[in-house]
């Protein structure tokens, strides 16, 4: 079974919104470990309505998808991932009213024969059922919020990096693909120049996670509209990893 999600630090059905207010800190852990070697942190659950809010813990492993919206899969990762290395305490609490409870999640590093590059879990803090309507229809509705946990095995790294940039249309459409094992955060800009080699215009590309073996579609929208013509677009890209550039030719209508 797999779940099509649209955000990661806040998992929850939007017709449920007005029903609940959770929010955890820290949202997103990154951990950069020795296989096997152990870690622990905790993690802060803040209830913002006047009444109690009992809650439950479960593991899930889950990827960043093409569109940037998160796939949990509830079944177990190849070779075993990060879940099963991960212990939450307590699993089940109450949150007071207008309070907050601090949860602890203990773990290890999976073996190299476990894994390799990055692997990631999501932790998922889920609500009890409350009534809510979707299409005009009276549902179930059962409320979660998420911390995203990375964990990237030193020693097993392989960075890699394609960029695709160029084609038709107001926005510039930018391709990235990772054919590497860690977890790329990429930020950068695109350089437009025009047929005489001046630049007419800077595209700022903010912090996109690229998930091993996955790739993203992004659209660079510039602050004024270009006029219609043929450019030359050099798109300029940086991550820990390493620097990337890419060429490729802009046709705005």
């Amino acid at each position: 079974m797999r779940k099509a999600l649209a955000l990661l630090s806040l998992l929850v059905y939007p017709a449920a919104l007005a029903q609940v207010n959770l929010t955890i800190s820290p949202a997103r852990v990154e951990l950069f470990l020795a296989p096997g070697e152990p870690f622990a942190f905790p993690v802060v659950v803040q209830n913002g309505l006047p009444r109690e809010e009992p809650l439950t813990v479960r593991l899930a492993p889950f990827r960043v998808r093409e569109d940037g919206s998160v796939e949990i899969r509830e079944e177990p990762s190849p070779g075993g991932g990060l879940c099963p290395a991960l212990q939450i305490r307590p699993t089940a609490f109450t949150v007071p009213p207008s309070g907050k409870v601090e949860v602890r999640v203990e773990g290890w590093a999976p073996g190299a024969n476990e894994g390799q590059g990055t692997l990631a879990c999501l932790v998922v803090f889920t609500a009890q059922p409350r009534p809510g309507r979707q299409g005009g229809i009276q549902v179930s509705l059962r409320p979660e919020v998420g911390l995203a946990l990375y964990v990237t095995l030193r020693g097993t790294e392989k960075a890699s990096l394609r960029a695709g940039v160029g084609g038709e249309g107001e926005a510039l459409p930018v391709v990235l693909e990772n054919p590497g094992n860690v977890l790329q955060r990429v930020n950068g800009e695109a350089l437009v120049l025009n047929g005489e080699g001046k630049e007419v215009a800077r595209l700022r590309l903010e912090e996109v996670p690229v998930w091993p073996g996955g790739r993203r579609k992004l659209l660079l929208e510039p602050k004024s509209p270009l006029p219609p013509g043929r450019y030359r677009v050099v798109l300029v890209l940086e991550s820990a990893y390493g620097r990337y550039a890419a060429e490729g030719v802009w046709a705005v209508p």
